[in-house]
């Protein structure tokens, strides 16, 4: 497998006046492989995944929007991104966070031996 580099790309905005970069990631060949002992269930299980952290996000947006609107400032772009939370904000958004992993992704960890399985 060719190596590639990670490469500096510059993002169209700007945060507190300077403007945003990210940076790419090293590919590996990790896409390649079966974890779970099939390829389609590793499929749902990424996206169940990305989905689960598009969620948190779009939610700890809406709280910090909410936020703003309490103290009359408008929810922009730039204000939803630049907004600092206090230490017990912090606290709780984990404390959310966590339950919503656990509603989430909790099946997980059930038990799924056929024992635990109820026959037809």
């Amino acid at each position: 497998m060719p190596e590639l580099k990670a490469e500096r790309v510059e993002v169209p905005g700007k945060i507190k006046g300077r403007k945003t970069v990210a940076i790419d990631f090293n590919k590996s060949d990790t896409d390649q492989q079966v974890w779970l002992g099939n390829p389609h269930i590793d499929n749902l299980v990424h996206v169940v995944i990305a989905l689960g952290a598009e969620l948190w996000t779009s939610k700890q947006r809406q709280i910090i929007a909410e936020k703003l609107a309490e103290k009359g400032i408008p929810a922009t772009y730039q204000a939803i991104e630049t907004y600092k939370p206090t230490r017990e904000e912090e606290a709780q958004w984990e404390e959310e966070r966590r339950a919503l992993a656990s509603r989430l992704y909790g099946v997980f960890g059930r038990a799924t031996t056929a024992t635990n399985v109820a026959s037809k």
